[in-house]
């Protein structure tokens, strides 16, 4: 008996197409050097192997090693290289998901165009980060789950569960969904296998990620963040040295999930409301009404007139409510970044909204009998492919500024990389020839990393030792530059309003202070 094809050839050949016309469109303007902050940690350790900041990202770490051996520009490059492949991969499966659930074609298109130009999802596609991965990660699972509920293989399972057991090491919000996996699984597994292969891979996933982390805390190079951030300043932190001597109590320092649910719903109301209304306005309103149709219609039998809700219709909207609504109601700066994950859901119901649309019209043209019965299925077809132009027509300015000058409004806007591609380098290094091959640097989080990665990586100085400074002095760090003082030279790449009270500054330039007792 012929085995029947999962994802038809077509299908697959018009993903590979998107996958390619977006990877190209995000390698056209990706960020070409080192950056700042996270995305600088990120360019340094997934080099270096080294622990980074909580939570942890270690199969991130990994996976940037594997983009690192890839011979072309620079390691910072390479690095910046994997999110504009994950980015490109989550538009191809978009295509793919929308057609598993009964999608027209031109309308599976739309949505994985719509996801590939869209600016909250573009953006982190550009440089290094885990949120395009994350939504990788997301749309893998969704897909896998799709392709054994059409298959009963119980193998899709085990690699989903795979997948989620390794996203723990990729970002939070994989594990978020991981709730609408549980409850997608209950209405549709009912044979034991299918749990068994399930938790099967989930419990490899998580050995793996283990795995990662234990070689990345005893690897241990001098970037890491044991070192860059957590040893000078655990009293800061609220830990001691004892809370941080074995590798289990690493662990939950990187890995803090007994408090994660408490940042759901920290901000103010007034918080909540503009950012309920800046999402909104993120999309046209023909978009946003095309997206409300795909949630309603997704919670009918794929021919619409059951009116009983399908497990797909919930599994993303309780995906969508966890990521989404954490970054609507958590307190800190950084929720924006949580829109590209969920970025993936939506234009997923963009899709559905599409196609249910076009069926809607060829069944009103069959009923009028507008155009014949034979053409009501191309007149529709038409339809969609205004909807794309229309796409394309609304992302006009970022794809011309991205085709003729590697650029885009909102790069340009946010300064991601409006100035030479070697700036930060230059600038660290202009610090860096001030500073002994023995030294020690403190230094504010955002330019932290530029420097490991010009001193470690460029200059192979891995004898600095580079520390982020916070803004109050704990004792640790005091302990640290008491012990360190008369041994090597300390300094401050900038002017701690709480050093003078311990220490003498002799300026060196460049905000660089060198220490000395008073």
């Amino acid at each position: 008996m012929k085995r029947k094809t999962i994802i038809s050839g077509k299908d697959l050949l018009l993903a590979i197409l998107l996958f390619l016309l977006s990877f190209a469109l995000y390698i056209r303007t990706l960020v070409p050097n080192l950056l700042t902050a996270d995305a600088a940690e990120f360019q340094t350790l997934s080099y270096t192997l080294g622990m980074t900041h909580p939570s942890g990202y270690t199969t991130f770490v990994f996976l940037g090693k594997a983009f690192t051996l890839i011979p072309i520009s620079n390691i910072a490059y390479r690095v910046n290289l994997m999110s504009a492949f994950f980015g490109a991969f989550a538009v191809g499966q978009v295509y793919i998901i929308i057609r598993k659930l009964g999608g027209w074609k031109i309308a599976a298109i739309a949505g994985a165009v719509g996801l590939m130009v869209n600016p909250l999802f573009w953006r982190r596609t550009i440089f290094a980060e885990t949120y395009a991965p994350a939504a990788s990660m997301i749309a893998s699972v969704f897909l896998l789950l799709l392709l054994w509920d059409e298959s009963k293989d119980a193998r899709f399972l085990f690699f989903a569960g795979l997948l989620g057991g390794l996203s723990v090491g990729i970002h939070s919000t994989v594990v978020m969904t991981a709730s609408a996996v549980l409850v997608y699984m209950l209405f549709k597994a009912r044979r034991k296998r299918d749990w068994i292969s399930a938790a099967t891979g989930a419990t490899l996933g998580l050995l793996l990620f283990l795995l990662a982390f234990f070689y990345l805390d005893q690897h241990n190079p001098p970037s890491s963040i044991y070192n860059t951030t957590y040893i000078t300043n655990l009293s800061t932190r609220g830990l001691t040295p004892e809370d941080f001597d074995t590798p289990i109590k690493r662990l939950l320092a990187i890995f803090p999930a007994q408090s994660f649910w408490t940042y759901y719903f920290s901000a103010s109301p007034e918080v909540i409301r503009e950012r309920l209304s800046e999402y909104v306005n993120f999309y046209p309103r023909w978009a946003f009404a095309l997206i409300l149709v795909g949630v309603i219609t997704l919670f009918f039998q794929k021919d619409g007139k059951s009116g009983r809700f399908v497990p797909e219709a919930l599994y993303l909207l309780i995906a969508f409510i966890l990521v989404w609504g954490f970054a609507i109601t958590v307190s800190f700066g950084v929720y924006q970044e949580f829109y590209c994950p969920v970025a993936v859901l939506v234009y997923i119901w963009f899709g559905v909204g599409v196609s249910a649309i076009l069926s809607g019209v060829v069944r009103l043209f069959k009923r009028v009998d507008v155009v014949g019965q034979k053409n009501a299925h191309l007149a529709a077809t038409l339809l969609g492919f205004a909807v794309v132009a229309g796409i394309f027509v609304q992302s006009k300015a970022d794809i011309t500024l991205a085709i003729q000058e590697k650029t885009t409004t909102f790069i340009q806007e946010e300064h991601i990389h409006a100035f030479t591609p070697t700036r930060y380098v230059r600038l660290s290094t202009r610090l860096l020839n001030k500073v002994e091959d023995d030294a020690i640097v403190f230094e504010i989080w955002d330019r932290l990393y530029t420097h490991v990665y010009t001193a470690h990586i460029l200059q192979g100085r891995t004898g600095i030792d580079f520390h982020e400074v916070f803004p109050t002095l704990g004792q640790t760090t005091l302990d640290y530059i008491e012990a360190n003082i008369d041994e090597r030279p300390i300094y401050f790449a900038t002017k701690h309003p709480q050093i003078t009270d311990y220490y003498d500054l002799e300026e060196r330039g460049d905000e660089l202070y060198r220490l000395s007792r008073k």
